[in-house]
C-alpha cells in the first residue's frame, strides 16, 4: 500500500479478488528466496511511526503497561 496508507482487512480481500482463489501465496525470504505466508493476529500495543530509519519498520511493538491498551492487527509473516 503505497503513499503511507493504512491497509484494512477489507482492503486486502479486495485487493485479492482480482487474483485466482486457488494461487498461492509467498512473501519475501529473509535473505533471499521465498517463503510461505504465515497469517498472525494478536493484540499489541504499537508505536505507530515511531522508527525514522529506513531499514526498520516505521511501526514498533511495544510492551503492555498497566495503562495500555491492544491494538489488535493481522500480522502478514514469514513461513517455515
Amino acid at each position: 500500500y503505497a503513499g503511507g496508507l493504512v491497509m484494512t482487512v477489507n482492503d486486502l480481500i479486495n485487493k485479492l479478488l482480482d487474483y485466482p482463489s486457488n494461487m498461492r501465496v509467498l512473501t519475501l525470504g529473509y535473505e533471499g528466496g521465498y517463503n510461505d505466508v504465515d497469517l498472525k493476529t494478536e493484540e499489541v500495543v504499537f508505536n505507530f511511526s515511531k522508527n525514522d530509519a529506513w531499514y526498520y519498520g516505521p511501526h514498533e511493538c511495544v510492551k503492555f503497561t498497566d495503562n495500555d491498551t491492544g491494538t489488535k492487527c493481522l500480522v502478514v509473516m514469514r513461513g517455515k
